[in-house]
């Protein structure tokens, strides 16, 4: 669930843990009852890695203009196992 940070005039700042839906636009400070504002902040966009940022953009290029393929890709350069056993054709049959 998402938490929302509000601040009351009085008491300062606290937070309120709750789903989207049921939100309040101005909740009641737990302090002092007053209804307190809503103290909007920067989303945590600089903990992604390099990696992950290539990622996402890699993602919305997709989105945008999809590669189209014709073939399975190849297993990027690890040998395929063979599809069956080459030992069962010695074993005995009964």
């Amino acid at each position: 669930m998402p938490t929302y940070s509000f601040r009351c005039s009085d008491c300062g700042s606290f937070d309120v843990t709750c789903a989207i839906a049921d939100v309040v636009a101005a909740p009641l400070c737990p302090g002092c009852g007053v209804p307190a504002r809503r103290v909007f902040g920067s989303p945590p966009l600089t903990t992604f890695s390099a990696g992950q940022h290539r990622l996402a953009d890699l993602a919305s290029a997709s989105a945008e203009h999809p590669a189209v393929t014709t073939e399975i890709p190849a297993a990027l350069g690890r040998p395929r196992p063979p599809r069956r056993d080459p030992r069962l054709p010695a074993l005995p049959r009964w």
